[in-house]
């Protein structure tokens, strides 16, 4: 959902909704708007928007990580939720052996998280 992608890449970047707000040149409740779903972004906006946070589009509007900066993107987002719960993240196959998540599984959870 596009609303939570905002939501989550403005968390991420350290931004308030006033301070993207004022970026964006728009109100902070227009800003609010976008995140809750309850208005969308006109495509200029949407451009600000990747440019800002370093990601696609692409990425802003379907959360399918398609370019270097969205994978790269997807490390950071993993990156700060292994030190805030002290842990790795890793994966288990169906024998039970434990990896680290490559690019694709990473792009494919956080699409499904933020479906």
């Amino acid at each position: 959902m596009l609303g939570a992608r905002i939501a989550a890449l403005r968390r991420q970047s350290g931004m308030s909704q006033q301070q993207l707000a004022a970026y964006l040149d728009v109100s902070s409740s227009a800003v609010g708007m976008y995140e809750q779903g309850r208005r969308e972004p006109s495509a200029i906006l949407l451009v600000q928007m990747a440019q800002l946070f370093g990601v696609s589009t692409d990425y802003l509007l379907t959360g399918c990580a398609t370019q270097l900066q969205d994978i790269s993107h997807l490390h950071h987002v993993v990156q700060d939720a292994q030190e805030k719960l002290g842990a790795e993240l890793l994966l288990r196959g169906p024998d039970g052996t434990a990896r680290a998540p490559t690019d694709a599984d990473l792009a494919a959870f956080l699409a499904a998280l933020l479906a």
